[in-house]
């Protein structure tokens, strides 16, 4: 099997972007491209592609790759007031213009109404669903593709990323990710409810069979899995496959003004929201022009700062007699950048928060009680699944979600 490597240019992109924005959350890797028989490319077809991505990407910002807790921090440092786990039941309206929603809270379950001069709608997969709080006959703008991913233990090292070409649309990938392997994805039209999207077995099956024309079988081993899981792609309307629609975004104005935004990539959200605040700053009767700052073009990530300059302060500042796993300390370092001397101070002062939540794995108890007082987490899942890396690594017990819960409680 012959294989491709991507060219310096990319990777220089990469580190550039890693720089400006998030060096401690993002690691660029080298991604080969197998070259397999009875694949859908060439070598010489794949080798073009790779050049020609590499030249363009070297012309870009590559701005955006990372996406996380410390993008809704930084959205309240410049000002936002973030609420989590609110859903929109109802829009305010003055004079026919939407101004404002009505909103439940889904933990204990009050309601509250929130005014507003302009509505910005980017609820992603449920983008449809509030346009048609604006206007009972709005026409579907979007439509929704399905991804599944599963996670596996590593059996060996792994210091770069396969991209595996399955047919003339898609590829699936092999990375390294939080010490075990991520393979994915899927892309198959959804219909229901976003709620209940799931990567099934039959999602498992194709991932496996799909990454196995690249990776060795002993690396896909069903018992070696310690999370599955499936997200929905926000994507134009039209006709064809959704493998083969295009990962554009739509921006649409409604007869009342509500404005909504969906589609696009992950990796350029920033991008999508330069866009959007040039838009809101002209908004008609909205007045934002001369409220809004010029945008700056780089604006770097909460918690900015070399990895491996934070894990050694965070291994040489402690207290006489105490002391922090290099692991934990690398961990902390590469989630949370300067971030980290917070919850450093936390373990000061509460020792068994320094603790391992479990052996297996990195995380240490002073991120569940950092995640509750800083990063707007309110359930287990929440700190679990979406502020650790517990989950991922299926350390996520009885015995570790019950005592998550008491930590929550305070």
């Amino acid at each position: 099997m012959a294989t491709i490597p991507t060219l310096g240019a990319e990777r220089a992109a990469g580190r550039v972007a890693s720089r400006d924005v998030a060096p401690h959350l993002v690691n660029p890797l080298t991604f080969f491209v197998p070259v397999y028989k009875g694949g859908p490319h060439s070598a010489p077809k794949l080798g073009a592609g790779v050049f020609l991505y590499s030249a363009l990407s070297a012309f870009r910002d590559g701005l955006g790759r990372v996406v996380s807790v410390m993008t809704v921090r930084a959205a309240v440092e410049a000002g936002a007031v973030v609420l989590n786990h609110a859903e929109v039941t109802g829009l305010r309206f003055t004079r026919g213009r939407v101004t404002g929603a009505e909103v439940l809270d889904r933990l204990d379950g009050s309601e509250f109404g929130v005014d507003a001069r302009l509505v910005l709608n980017a609820t992603g997969p449920w983008v449809d669903h509030l346009r048609r709080m604006e206007h009972a006959g709005a026409a579907p703008s979007i439509r929704l593709s399905k991804g599944a991913h599963v996670v596996l233990r590593r059996q060996a090292p792994w210091r770069a990323a396969l991209t595996i070409p399955i047919d003339h649309y898609r590829v699936s990938f092999a990375i390294p990710w939080e010490d075990h392997v991520l393979l994915g994805t899927t892309d198959e039209e959804y219909t229901g409810d976003p709620l209940d999207v799931r990567a099934t077995d039959a999602d498992v099956d194709q991932i496996l069979f799909e990454a196995g024309h690249a990776v060795r079988g002993e690396h896909l081993r069903r018992e070696d899995i310690t999370y599955s899981f499936a997200g929905l792609r926000v994507l134009p309307g039209g006709p064809g496959t959704t493998a083969a629609a295009k990962r554009e975004t739509v921006v649409t104005a409604g007869r009342a003004g509500m404005l909504s935004v969906a589609g696009g990539k992950w990796t350029t959200y920033r991008h999508i929201g330069r866009v959007i605040l040039e838009r809101l700053k002209h908004a008609p009767g909205v007045g934002l022009a001369e409220d809004v700052s010029p945008i700056p073009a780089t604006v770097p990530l909460p918690g900015i700062g070399a990895p491996g300059a934070v894990a050694r302060r965070l291994l040489v500042d402690r207290e006489p007699g105490s002391r922090m796993d290099p692991l934990v300390a690398r961990h902390l370092a590469t989630h949370y950048g300067t971030l980290s001397f917070e919850i450093a101070r936390l373990i000061a002062e509460r020792p068994e928060l320094g603790e391992r939540v479990h052996p297996d794995g990195p995380d240490v108890w002073a991120q569940v009680v950092y995640a509750a007082g800083q990063e707007w987490a309110y359930t287990v899942d929440d700190v679990l699944r979406r502020r650790t890396t517990l989950t991922v690594r299926g350390l996520d017990s009885a015995e570790v979600r019950k005592r998550t819960a008491e930590l929550l409680q305070g």
